[in-house]
């Protein structure tokens, strides 16, 4: 246990060290994210440490986490800020609206690449693709969007999808909400493959070498992005005609969420 507990420490350590960095180059004070860090514990010891048919207590959430009782129960009582909730609708309806444009036929060419779509149009335009996939947010307000991210250019009466992804190009806000995303899931595997059994391990795989010039570096950034870019696009429109020809069997939940992330890797070596 002793050993496991030394690991886990050094590995946290290296986990929070590039963490730290983001939080004190955007004016996190270690007051603030020692608050967010009590949140986080108590919010796991609630729901994913629970005894079975038993209704979780504040004293073993207490117990679990080393928190007094007191400071289980003001954070157990905190709520999420609507604000926050608020501000990622729009993130998410623009991201439906390129995920739609790269998968639905109707709006893909021969080759199944996304057509340059006029603005309006009863069929194959962006204004029957917005109304399919996102829901009740306008055409106009999902354009500025992605032209804000550069992600498409209106040019010529037609709508060019020149970015395949929903990559915010200016303000810190939008990245930092794919931050936490990307590095949850990312965690959620390592955590998942920590603890199951071994014919039930998710992927989770690296290739990195060191000691390479720059010049080979930024060849395999090409490489790299033209060939990740490629499997999740192919891997897109598998899951999205599995789900859409899919029918769930009677009485089953739709509560699964799965997919694949790929990063680039690129530091200085450092002795450790």
């Amino acid at each position: 246990m002793n050993q496991t507990k030394a690991a886990l420490t050094r590995a946290t350590l290296k986990i929070l060290k590039p963490l730290v960095r983001m939080l004190l180059r955007n004016g996190m004070s270690h007051g603030e994210f020692s608050e967010i860090a009590r949140q986080a514990f108590v919010d796991v010891g609630f729901n994913d440490f629970k005894i079975e048919d038993q209704k979780q207590t504040t004293s073993r959430v207490s117990v679990l986490t080393g928190l007094s009782r007191k400071e289980v129960v003001r954070l157990n009582k905190k709520l999420p800020d609507p604000r926050v909730i608020s501000k990622m609708v729009p993130i998410n309806r623009a991201t439906r609206v390129i995920s739609g444009w790269l998968r639905d036929p109707e709006f893909l060419n021969s080759k199944k690449r996304p057509l340059d779509l006029p603005r309006y149009g009863e069929t194959s335009s962006f204004a029957v693709l917005v109304a399919r996939y996102s829901g009740d947010i306008t055409a106009g307000a999902i354009l500025d969007e992605l032209i804000r991210v550069r992600a498409v250019v209106h040019k010529k009466e037609l709508i060019h999808l020149c970015n395949e992804a929903y990559i915010p190009q200016a303000g810190k806000e939008e990245k930092l909400k794919i931050m936490g995303i990307s590095g949850s899931d990312l965690l959620e595997t390592i955590d998942h493959n920590l603890n199951c059994e071994k014919d039930k391990s998710r992927f989770q795989r690296q290739v990195v070498y060191s000691y390479l010039s720059p010049t080979i570096v930024e060849e395999f950034k090409e490489l790299s992005e033209k060939k990740s870019n490629e499997l999740l696009l192919e891997l897109n429109q598998w899951l999205a005609a599995k789900k859409l020809h899919s029918i769930p069997p009677e009485g089953s939940e739709l509560n699964i969420r799965a997919g694949m992330g790929i990063y680039f890797i690129e530091n200085e070596i450092k002795e450790e």
